[in-house]
């Protein structure tokens, strides 16, 4: 049965087995550098696309026209040149330092990497799902608020046809007492001139009586 290292043991196994390079220079991770003739980044290039990891023989350290430091270097093709000091490193990078380690031990860096990002992926995902948690209850609460809006809203129209309702109940009460009204005061004067007409008939024949009984 296979003993598995852990990632720790794999790094002091890895700090064991890589040496000191005392007068070594190498390009630091990811990138891409030139060596160019003087201590000036518009000098002329003498070696083009030093990769990441690439062993140079450092000989000295100045200050370039930039005001940065600049390390005079010897290349792996015997070409002497400057680069900025800040794009070399004095160790080894860590792609060759893996790439010394045994299987084993690769494939526990590995692991502990892939989980690594597994931890993160599902932190990710926890704090999307808080997130989606979040606005569903956001939504609810504004279907929540758009359901009361939409009752309120037949409610108002409800009460709005009873007062329309309401009005020409009153209307037509208004038109009928109005009427009402009119024909009381026709009647009314009907009845002043037949009363009127009346007296005048009394009135004529209380006089003639009155003649009548002069002349006898």
């Amino acid at each position: 049965m296979k003993k598995i290292i852990s990632l720790g043991s794999a790094i002091l196994y890895l700090t064991l087995i890589v040496p000191s390079y005392a007068n070594d220079k190498y390009v630091s991770d990811v990138v891409y550098i030139s060596l160019r003739s003087d201590k000036n980044p518009q000098s002329e290039i003498v070696q083009r696309s030093l990769a990441s990891g690439t062993k140079l023989s450092f000989l000295r350290e100045e200050t370039g026209s930039d005001n940065n430091l600049w390390s005079l270097v010897v290349s792996p093709e015997g070409k002497e040149g400057w680069v900025r000091s800040y794009n070399l490193t004095s160790e080894p990078t860590a792609a060759m330092k893996f790439a010394k380690l045994p299987s084993n031990l690769q494939d526990a860096a590995n692991v502990a990497v892939e989980n690594q990002s597994l931890k993160q992926q599902l932190e990710k995902l926890q704090t999307e799902h808080q997130q989606l948690l979040a606005d569903t209850e956001d939504m609810r609460q504004v279907a929540t608020t758009s359901l009361n809006l939409e009752d309120d809203n037949q409610k108002i129209h409800k009460e709005f046809q009873l007062l329309q309702v309401d009005r020409d109940t009153l209307k037509a009460e208004n038109e009928r007492l109005h009427n009402t009204d009119r024909f009381h005061q026709w009647v009314f004067g009907g009845g002043l001139m037949l009363a009127g007409v009346f007296l005048s008939f009394i009135l004529q024949a209380f006089g003639r009586r009155k003649r009548q009984s002069e002349w006898r």
